[in-house]
């Protein structure tokens, strides 16, 4: 059998297929992070609401060679609305998450649900998720077509971007289905050279020749990978900035036999920041534009405020007045400083429970501290400043509070990002976990419960949502108040040893 997820396998990679399907003793797969945990769950919930919109809809609970059977005799029956419509057709096998007859035109509708928002505007890897969302899609109709089955309509059923909860959720507005026939029709022919492939793959005996990810950023490496090239330096040209957005270059670089960081010749075309980060990764001398520090860190004023808030987004909103995925502020770290080496104030807050949206009462505790003049300096301010703008489209009140809080925000993070100082420990990257060791050896996240962002909001999604015990609940409460207060300090710690540097 050729399943949808093995076809998504093969469309990643055509050698990752194989050796799914004949050595998965070799594959290495990427542990999956609580950011994509989450993700996974958003789906289902997305799914589950989906299905609401279909009051008429069965659901085929069973599996494999009982569920093809369990689908047929529903079709037997005369049902018009299925769910998990599980079909078989020349060795193809597909679950089909909402499978609509439509009776008007006498054929019937694929809905593929999707946790995702139905933006025509979707850049890079939104873009992408997009992309195999219809080859995802199309393969389902093609094995219906091969069935038998009379497909008139293929639909992505994504959840609507500028839906706004208002009371009860209103499941016609929040579903969005997006009629993407036509696309599976210019993706036939395709696709069915794609599975002619698979079976030849399937009937090939012998491993596949080393795979095309080589070409690629190491994010995008198959899980067959490390398999397939055990040579491969564990520091490579995969590594380099952003390279993942120079394809060219990378292929420049491996068809060139370059494949460590360390064998990048002088005279290689990179990006600018690219070629930085390549330098001091092989001279081992710190980059430290110190001119041009100052200029950026003197438009600072003082008090500073050091803030970072920790969020929770869900795909269904959970508060009235937010939309899907709406970042929503429910815990915050401060550190202010009011005066040159003067002594550092620590103010926090902590929704502990989720009856009611925690931006309220956050910007209630926040504007106690943050005065009308002053930096309030970040890390990505492009991420606070989000935060802002949605407590304003929440609580109009508070809107031109926060437009103020957002003239005035100074990103720490644009020191690296802009690689002003670059350091070979940064390997590439500017996030303040890389750059912290560097500026302060003996402050990091490792003696923290919580790690991450990703960690951050599974942890209040535990402590308010989930029946735990009040040890519980406390634990994690003082888990996520040590973490926040790591982020704010680590900045005061980066920004003192770096005017010390410069």
């Amino acid at each position: 059998m050729i399943t949808k997820s093995d076809y998504l396998k093969f469309l990643t990679c055509p050698a990752y297929f194989w050796f799914h399907k004949k050595e998965p003793s070799v594959l290495v797969e990427k542990e999956i992070s609580d950011f994509q945990k989450e993700l996974i769950e958003s789906g289902k919930e997305v799914e589950a609401w989906a299905r609401k919109r279909y009051p008429s809809g069965i659901l085929v609970e069973s599996r494999e060679d009982q569920a093809v059977s369990d689908t047929k005799k529903l079709l037997d029956e005369g049902k018009k609305v299925i769910f998990q419509a599980t079909i078989e057709a020349e060795g193809l096998y597909v679950m089909v998450d909402i499978l609509e007859w439509d009776e008007k035109n006498g054929h019937w509708i694929i809905n593929e649900v999707k946790g995702s928002t139905s933006d025509p505007t979707k850049m890079g890897d939104d873009k992408k998720s997009k992309k195999e969302h219809e080859y995802d899609a199309s393969f389902q109709y093609i094995v219906l077509k091969k069935a038998g089955m009379n497909v008139g309509k293929v639909n992505l059923l994504e959840l609507n971007k500028e839906y706004v909860r208002n009371g009860e959720i209103n499941v016609v507005q929040l579903i969005n289905p997006t009629d993407i026939t036509e696309k599976a029709h210019e993706l036939e022919e395709e696709i069915n050279g794609h599975i002619d492939q698979m079976r030849m793959l399937m009937d090939q005996e012998s491993e596949p020749q080393p795979c095309d990810c080589v070409y690629k950023s190491r994010a995008n490496h198959c899980p067959a990978f490390g398999y397939l090239y055990p040579n491969m330096p564990e520091y490579s040209v995969h590594d380099i900035a952003l390279i993942g957005l120079s394809p060219k270059r990378l292929g420049g670089l491996i068809e060139g036999g370059y494949l460590s960081i360390y064998d990048v010749p002088e005279d290689f075309e990179l990006s600018k920041n690219q070629r930085s980060h390549v330098d001091v990764t092989q001279t081992r001398i710190t980059v430290n534009k110190s001119g041009e520090i100052k200029k950026l860190i003197n438009k600072m004023e003082y008090p500073f405020y050091y803030l970072d808030y920790e969020t929770y987004p869900t795909a269904v909103p959970i508060y009235d007045g937010c939309k899907p995925y709406m970042q929503i502020p429910f815990q915050y770290s401060l550190h202010i400083q009011r005066e040159p080496d003067g002594e550092y104030e620590h103010y926090e807050f902590l929704a502990d429970n989720g009856d009611e949206n925690p931006m309220k009462a956050l910007t209630e505790s926040l504007k106690e501290h943050i005065g009308d003049g002053g930096s309030i300096i970040v890390w990505n301010k492009k991420f606070e400043k989000k935060c802002n703008e949605n407590i304003g489209e929440v609580y109009p009140e508070y809107a031109e509070l926060m437009n103020s809080w957002n003239e005035r925000l100074f990103d720490l993070m644009d020191v690296f990002q802009q690689n002003l100082y670059v350091h070979k420990d940064f390997k590439g990257k500017y996030s303040i976990k890389k750059v912290l060791p560097v500026f302060d050896p003996e402050l990091s996240y490792k003696d923290l419960n919580v790690q991450d962002g990703s960690m951050a909001m599974d942890t209040w999604r535990k402590m308010v949502f989930d029946d735990i015990s009040e040890a519980e609940k406390e634990k994690n409460k003082k888990d996520l108040l040590e973490y926040c207060e790591r982020d704010t300090w680590a900045m005061v710690r980066i920004y003192e040893e770096l005017v010390k540097k410069i």
